[in-house]
């Protein structure tokens, strides 16, 4: 099933809720006041959608600005180029915090894991997980959060907040509680109403181990000992992602408004949000084939790729003359011109190919160089596999990369994952933070003197929450505590 976009999907839960009472319409016991329980099918369509646009949104735009992945353009005063050059307030972040993560996608997912926990436990496994994955990348992003008294509601509304090390073992407890879950007998089951798996619970439990894993790399090298045993007993036991069909990602519809968040951003605020010139001459220095679906050509009908340099879009005249995302982000060609796309590609969040590299930096950092450049080889091929390029091209590609050694091969299996995770929000930028790779450039006129490595705690918490809400001075002091700087 495709997913449609969020007022939709809640504009469809909320028909179903009323159907659904009407045979209770006379009920003069039943509090008119009282908030109705919605069926968990319904839940987990507007968590799922809830999700899906957040990691194609706001956390997307912020994190893949600061990792280089796209650069930002228009001039003064516009919306991505001054968050290029590091002009993020706490204000900015109101909406993706309150909005998104905690009143949006985790307020669904709670209410949707208690509700299903005895009848349908199912649902409850589903719900669990995805709150994992979406309490991992809050965490890389903000460092220390609310997480053990996150999302009691009304019962409090000022969270103590967790360190980001506490937060990341919740998580796997988090993730072990939602897999044994699906493995229980449950009255109902989610089927079309998984826009992400289609009630494939199998899958769900490939990627819930597949998380695992990212986590416990994101704690190489501080915690190498601790990380490297719970990283092989996780892949040891498995199941893990075996292919493209388990990419943990939202599918979109080639129709009207039911199109992905990026391609929607694209055509809402043309010209505003580039390909950066890091990934582009990384992809043109080695004649990467992924240009052809990642990129558009610059000029139109040249087989030349531009990125534009970070920090530039806030001075001066408006500047296009640098190559667009292509269909990998935006989904198949409408037309000729620069918005004729869909909009049906996938938010993708996290895939084979990048589950290939997590296998790849193991290996790497624990002495193995053959299995590592193996696993490499796999996530090249799943890269580009799913931006269909032609099997002797991906052949080719593979043979021309420089042999393993232990003084290069961390480098080139993240500069490989930063290619491959094009449009994946968070993780380039905590790739980077852990590994300084691929090495960025500081952005022209950036306000901050270094690489950012923290986002700001939205407004609304300070005023909100000021007791627990920690002081955040300073977005280029090592925050979370797998960063090697901390």
């Amino acid at each position: 099933m495709k997913v449609h976009n969020r007022t939709t999907s809640f504009a469809l839960v909320a028909s179903l809720l009323a159907l659904s009472s009407c045979d209770k319409f006379l009920d003069i016991n039943q509090n008119p006041n009282s908030v109705l329980q919605a069926p968990p099918a319904n839940v987990l369509v507007a968590g799922q959608s809830h999700l899906g646009f957040l990691m194609g949104s706001d956390l997307h735009r912020y994190t893949s600005l600061i990792a280089q992945q796209f650069a930002g353009q228009g001039g003064s005063g516009i919306q991505t180029a001054e968050y290029d050059r590091y002009n993020i307030s706490a204000t900015d972040l109101n909406n993706a915090w309150r909005g998104g993560i905690y009143g949006g996608a985790q307020a669904d997912l709670q209410k949707l894991a208690d509700q299903a926990q005895d009848a349908s436990p199912a649902y409850s496994g589903v719900a669990k997980i995805m709150q994992g994955f979406l309490f991992s990348v809050t965490t890389d992003s903000f460092g220390d959060i609310p997480i053990t008294e996150a999302l009691k509601f009304d019962q409090n509304l000022q969270p103590k907040y967790d360190p980001s090390s506490e937060v990341y073992a919740s998580i796997i407890t988090m993730l072990n509680s939602g897999i044994a879950d699906l493995k229980k007998p449950s009255a109902f089951k989610p089927a079309a109403d998984d826009l992400i798996y289609a009630g494939d619970l199998a899958k769900w439990e490939k990627f819930a181990n597949t998380l695992k894993l990212r986590l416990y790399l994101h704690s190489f090298p501080k915690l190498s000992t601790t990380s490297n045993a719970s990283f092989a007993a996780v892949l040891a036991a498995g199941p893990v992602m075996a292919s493209n069909a388990d990419n943990f990602q939202m599918d979109f519809e080639p129709a009207a408004n039911k199109n992905n968040p990026i391609d929607q951003f694209e055509k809402s605020r043309p010209s505003t949000f580039f390909p950066s010139a890091t990934l582009v001459n990384l992809m043109n220095a080695k004649a990467d084939p992924r240009r052809t679906t990642f990129l558009t050509p610059f000029p139109a009908g040249s087989t030349t790729y531009v990125g534009a340099q970070n920090g530039t879009g806030a001075a001066g005249a408006p500047n296009i003359s640098f190559s667009r995302m292509g269909t990998y982000l935006r989904g198949a060609r409408t037309g000729t011109g620069i918005n004729d796309y869909d909009g049906s590609a996938p938010i993708r969040m996290l895939t084979f190919a990048e589950h290939n590299f997590i296998l790849a930096e193991y290996y790497a950092r624990t002495g193995n160089l053959t299995l590592a450049r193996t696993s490499f080889n796999a996530g090249i091929t799943a890269s580009m596999t799913s931006a269909n390029v032609a099997a002797a091209d991906i052949t080719a590609y593979i043979a021309a990369r420089p042999v393993f050694t232990a003084g290069n091969a961390i480098q080139q299996i993240i500069e490989e994952k930063f290619i491959a995770n094009f449009g994946v929000a968070v993780e380039p930028w905590t790739d980077y933070r852990r590994t300084g790779f691929p090495v960025l450039p500081l952005p022209v006129g950036a306000l901050q003197p270094q690489i950012l490595r923290i986002l700001p705690y939205p407004d609304l918490e300070r005023v909100a929450n000021p007791v627990n809400t920690p002081a955040r001075p300073n977005l280029t002091t090592p925050s979370v505590f797998w960063d090697p700087g901390r």
